[in-house]
């Protein structure tokens, strides 16, 4: 495993500008990292808050090489170093990135299908089995993995990930009734806009609009096997669990938490709202609420 020294980590926070407090020795090494529960002797951990460490005080030593922290009380705290931050995990694993991460490759696979009127940014890794359709646009050191597709027009923003399986911009359910009471499909001319840094997990289905597009804007994380259907807005930063299920014309505002849920098409759902696991959402959501439940009803403001 390789070896790194503390001082190099207080430089790599120091460039990227964050804040923190240390009591650190600069001469002193580690070697890998490791869980605060299944710690390694000269390793790099962290804890997530007052309580776990508190859980965990007395089966700490002067063995713990460096331990990254919340801004809270280390006194009696037996280790060596520590690093007090305000987001301990997101800094524990931005040094373990940047110090033991992989390099990512930018390589095209096997067996694609690309059309040529596609316009792929530098840096752009694709995986195997991937089908890019005309006019799609791919930005800047995008990763697309295996079996994904891509239909036409999709446009997608600068250091996203495209897990395997992901189908972007195909159809959506959409259907009307003739006079016979015969159920027609609706035709989709909108395509799909996804924003920069947004992460579409595997074997996420998102909808082509009808009219307009479907927005997926910065910093949008969505998990594994989820839905979103066609006309879907969802604002920055908004994180969505696997298997929800998003139907369409839904408007999603930022900063928003959507646990395993499903949400009845064209309603509105404010800023920063959470919503917990199993819910199933039937009215519109206003900013700052934490609702749940089937159907889901506001239990809290955040």
């Amino acid at each position: 495993m390789k070896v790194v020294n503390i001082k190099e980590i207080i430089d790599f926070l120091d460039k990227k500008g964050n804040i923190y407090e240390s009591s650190v020795c600069n001469e002193d090494d580690i070697i890998g990292f490791s869980s605060i529960t299944h710690y390694k002797k000269n390793t790099i951990s962290w804890v997530k808050n007052e309580k776990k460490l508190a859980d965990i005080k007395e089966k700490l030593s002067d063995e713990v090489q460096l331990l990254i922290v919340p801004n809270i009380d280390m006194k009696g705290v037996s280790v060596k170093n520590y690093i007090k931050v305000s987001n301990p995990k997101g800094i524990f694993f931005d040094i373990l990135g940047n110090f033991y991460g992989e390099k990512e490759e930018y390589n095209i696979g096997k067996n694609n299908v690309i059309s040529t009127l596609a316009k792929i940014g530098d840096n752009v890794s694709i995986g195997n089995n991937c089908i890019i359709e005309e006019y799609v646009e791919i930005g800047h050191g995008t990763i697309i993995y295996n079996n994904v597709v891509l239909a036409k027009g999709v446009k997608i923003g600068i250091n996203c990930t495209i897990k395997s399986g992901a189908v972007i911009g195909e159809i959506g359910f959409g259907y009307s009734t003739n006079e016979n009471g015969e159920s027609i499909r609706v035709p989709h001319f909108g395509s799909v806009d996804i924003g920069n840094n947004v992460d579409i997990g595997a074997n996420t289905t998102i909808e082509r609009g009808t009219i307009d597009n479907t927005v997926i804007e910065d910093g949008v994380k969505v998990d594994d096997l989820c839905q979103i259907s066609h006309n879907v807005y969802i604002g920055e930063n908004t994180n969505i669990i696997t298997n929800t299920a998003i139907y369409g014309s839904v408007k999603i505002g930022k900063g928003c938490y959507i646990a395993t849920s499903v949400i009845r098409n064209q309603l509105t759902i404010g800023n920063n709202v959470t919503i917990g696991m199993g819910s199933v959402v039937v009215k519109d959501v206003t900013d700052n609420s934490i609702v749940f439940g089937n159907p889901a009803k506001e239990k809290d403001k955040r």
